[in-house]
């Protein structure tokens, strides 16, 4: 149950999204649907071109706290990812063109903090004859078609009213893990107007790319991945390396060179992000991806009583008034599901300071959110600015090199970066005779998982594991690590030669601004050793991840708790001993089909980050996704009820030629 009143900061911001005058305290002291966009009729009004006249709702009940789009051109974000309907948590912001809506918490604003409060906003929301909200409470239709039943029949969706399509194969998630597995289809001979994607991004990497470049990746930088991990090619081949050679780019002959001599003779290949993107935009053109997508929000899943499924979704830009919520339905023979990460993730302590201190929200940031506005502001700075970094991942890396070059505009600009513990030489993970080097405190991999993750003998003998022993490996393998990048190594030692780069070791106990200014901020470090230090900055960067606990997806949730599905365990040795920790992805078969959603015929597959800890490492890699992929497609063949036909020598080699000259399959 929330306690009311629920305080939201609202904040105009500018194009680089630096705050904009005086923050607003928005306070609702009742649940209900709260809308929000430039109409005078809206119960929160904000100008903006950008602004759609009813642009979204805040929608509040006893349990949760929610934003859902209202079909906006422009779009709003959660945490710097799209959405249509998402929950949100204290500290969590909500992005719309030209403002941020920042969640601060089930109470009032403490009072040496508070901004100032918008009275036309606070006597819009309280209104009506009994002093309650005149709005009624939310309704989810997809709920109401649905509840708690686990199968639907298919005369009641007929029925329903809502439009309803069918096809033999439907893609949920619409991004990367989505695009390779209809590629896949594509390629093995499914025509385009059997198929159907549902997503929140007409483009696969939108998402992808947002987190890129909020972590300081732009076009032109060179992602974690290798040359022949091309999610717009199932054969790989060629790879990124040789594609620039192709394109006449100076880097190609080096690039190949790589290829061939990583890691011992040269440090590893991997491609630059703008060719990335390129790439998928030609396949999604050649394999008509646009023709496959509807653009929605999936609410829900549901077996049909003949041996499909029913995806529920709600499309953008649809017809429909208050009393008659927007639903579509789609019922597919095959369902295959990659939704990817549900949220950024915010450790307590961020969320603590953002709901207590929501007017120094731009000295905090998560490195997946947009955060431009501190690089902008410390290179325009003569003075000394002092920046925490917190992590020490392959994000934290990008970070010290954008903070790096920001140094040439700002030679002042100081670097502390936070990390739990210390790292020796001979302290990094081990497997078998294989060891990780480590390097300025970090763990050394080209990769987030070693290469014989992906094709090689350790591939073999985690899929063949028994859930302990799978446990066991991935405890082992898995954990922060970092390319080995001449340029990021080079960093950190001259950084702590020259005196502006040091590290911290420890974790931070709590945020708070510095009591004797308005522009730093207190960070309260315990060192392993269990003493305190106090560290006093202008600007703090977090680059401890993205959630993957797949009950933060509402769809998701409502998934496992339908249909009891088993999920995977997360496994930690203690001791010499196997100990079983909580849980973590779904429980897929090796072909990454969900055994608890068969339904006679019908099959569900999964891929991405939703099946972490099943029968593959690298699931949230190119490379994984187009290996998850192959197995599910490859099942439907050797299946034969769906009538996937085999793709041999020849049909293969024909399929490539095709891909090659980018003609359609």
């Amino acid at each position: 149950m929330l306690n009311y009143p629920i305080t939201f900061q609202v904040q105009k911001v500018s194009d680089l999204g630096n705050p904009v005058g005086e923050a607003r305290t928005l306070k609702c002291e009742s649940s209900g649907e709260f809308s929000v966009g430039k109409s005078k009729s809206c119960d929160v009004q904000l100008e903006g071109e950008s602004v759609s006249r009813q642009h979204m709702f805040l929608v509040l009940s006893d349990d949760d706290v929610r934003v859902r789009d209202d079909d906006s051109t422009n779009g709003t974000f959660l945490n710097g990812t799209r959405v249509a309907d998402a929950e949100v948590v204290p500290g969590d912001q909500i992005e719309l063109p030209g403002w941020h809506i920042v969640l601060m918490g089930a109470e009032a604003v403490p009072a040496q903090t508070a901004t100032r409060s918008d009275a036309v906003v606070l006597s819009r929301l309280i209104t009506g004859d009994s002093g309650d909200v005149a709005v009624p409470p939310p309704i989810n239709p997809s709920t109401e078609l649905f509840g708690a039943k686990s199968e639907v029949s298919l005369e009641d969706l007929t029925n329903s009213g809502y439009p309803l399509t069918e096809v033999k194969f439907c893609a949920v998630g619409g991004g990367l893990g989505s695009f390779v597995w209809v590629d896949h289809l594509r390629c093995y001979g499914v025509p385009a107007d059997a198929i159907a994607v549902v997503g929140t991004e007409s483009k696969c990497y939108e998402t992808y790319k947002r987190y890129c470049k909020n972590s300081q990746i732009p076009d032109h930088e060179r992602l974690r991945s290798n040359s022949l991990s091309r999610p717009d090619n199932i054969w790989g081949f060629p790879g990124y390396a040789l594609r620039e050679v192709f394109k006449g780019q100076a880097s190609g002959l080096r690039g190949v060179f790589q290829v061939f001599g990583e890691p011992t003779l040269a440090q590893s290949y991997t491609p630059r992000a703008g060719d990335v993107f390129d790439s998928l935009d030609r396949e999604a053109e050649r394999i008509h991806w646009e023709a496959m997508f509807r653009q929605g929000q999936v609410r829900r899943l549901r077996k049909t009583d003949d041996g499909r499924y029913c995806i529920a979704y709600q499309p953008r830009g649809s017809e429909g008034g208050a009393d008659q919520p927007k639903l579509a339905l789609i019922v597919a023979d095959v369902v295959h599901l990659s939704t990817g990460y549900p949220a950024t993730r915010f450790v307590d302590d961020f969320q603590s300071f953002v709901a207590s201190h929501p007017d120094k929200r731009s000295l905090v940031a998560n490195a997946y959110e947009p955060h431009d506005h501190i690089y902008n502001a410390i290179e325009k700075h003569d003075e000394p600015i002092f920046v925490v970094v917190r992590g020490r991942g392959i994000v934290a890396s990008r970070i010290l090199q954008r903070l790096s070059e920001a140094r040439a505009k700002n030679p002042q600009i100081r670097i502390i970066q936070s990390m739990r513990s210390p790292l020796g030489a001979r302290d990094g993970a081990s497997y078998g005779r294989a060891k990780r080097p480590v390097i300025n405190n970090v763990e050394i991999q080209p990769f987030n998982w070693p290469k014989a993750a992906w094709g090689g003998d350790l591939r073999f003998e985690y899929e063949n594991a028994d859930d302990e022993r799978r446990g066991e490996i991935l405890s082992t393998l898995g954990g922060t690590s970092t390319a080995l990048r001449s340029d990021w190594v080079a960093i950190a030692e001259r950084g702590s030669e020259e005196d502006w780069y040091r590290v911290v070791f420890g974790s931070i106990k709590e945020l708070t601004p510095a009591d004797d200014t308005d522009d730093r901020i207190r960070v309260l470090i315990e060192t392993p050793e269990k003493h305190r230090e106090e560290l006093f900055a202008h600007y703090l960067i977090d680059c401890t991840g993205l959630i993957a606990d797949i009950r933060r997806s509402p769809f998701m949730a409502d998934l496992l708790d339908v249909y009891d599905l088993p999920r995977n365990h997360a496994y930690a040795i203690k001791d010499g001993v196997s100990q079983k920790r909580g849980p973590t992805g779904l429980q897929v078969s090796n072909d990454f089909e969900i055994n608890g959603l068969k339904n006679g015929p019908g099959r569900v597959y999964a891929a991405g980050t939703i099946t972490s800890g099943g029968p593959y490492l690298a699931v949230d890699s190119f490379l994984g996704l187009q290996y998850s992929a192959l197995r599910s497609v490859d099942h439907l063949v050797t299946d034969k009820t769906h009538k996937v036909r085999d793709l041999g020598p020849l049909r293969s080699l024909s399929q490539w030629l095709k891909w090659a000259v980018g003609s359609s399959p």
